[in-house]
């Protein structure tokens, strides 16, 4: 696979992918779980760390059988997914349609047809699916570096969900991020994880309960 990236962004990824030869995906193993992965995907480097990631979120959330789920910025799925057991019912969304494909196809390999994703802007299709009568009971995002999108924390904090758990790769945007959540939620649970050990690079998962 060939990506072609000719702009100056925050991505590393471009928007045309040619395919050379072979496959045009790959298959990744995370706990009991396998995923398949387009050229553009974003997965996480390390598996082993990432299971104690997708735990801590796990825990953090304490989602009950009867709770329906939104995983912004969903990628392949994977953090949905390894949620989606404990849920009624779990929503994604991603702006990569590959991405959006990927997770699709790893929603029915394992056998939950109680998820379903749609390419699009999370700040965009969070008010829509409210208008529409789906009203989410917890939310989980996990951004790029660049952290939240400012009109989706406007939309969060609009229509509110009761709980939401904030996973940030970069503490800075985090910190500048939860300055503007806090005004509708209250910061309960911190927890980072060493995700590259003898590297300055940490994961940080954070619980909020809506005030």
């Amino acid at each position: 696979m060939q990506n072609v990236n000719q702009e100056k962004t925050s991505l590393v990824m471009g928007e045309e992918t040619i395919h050379l030869a072979g496959k045009n995906s790959i298959t990744e193993k995370l706990d009991d779980f396998a995923f398949d992965l387009s050229a553009r995907a974003f997965f996480q480097l390390n598996p082993e760390q990432t299971a104690v990631l997708y735990d801590e979120a796990r825990k953090a959330l304490k989602l009950a059988p009867n709770e329906t789920l939104v995983d912004a910025y969903c990628g392949v799925g994977t953090i949905g997914l390894s949620l989606a057991k404990e849920a009624k019912e779990v929503r994604g969304m991603d702006i990569i349609p590959e991405a959006i494909e990927d997770a699709t196809k790893n929603a029915k390999k394992l056998g939950l047809d109680h998820v379903r994703y749609e390419v699009g802007k999370a700040e965009s299709l969070l008010p829509l699916w409210m208008k529409r009568g789906f009203k989410p009971d917890a939310l989980v995002v996990d951004p790029p570096r660049t952290g939240l999108d400012r009109e989706l924390i406007k939309a969060i904090n609009k229509t509110k969900p009761k709980k939401m758990v904030y996973i940030s790769c970069n503490p800075s945007t985090l910190a500048r991020d939860l300055v503007d959540l806090s005004k509708v939620y209250t910061i309960d649970y911190l927890q980072s994880i060493d995700m590259f050990p003898q590297t300055a690079r940490c994961e940080v998962v954070v619980r909020l309960t809506a005030k």
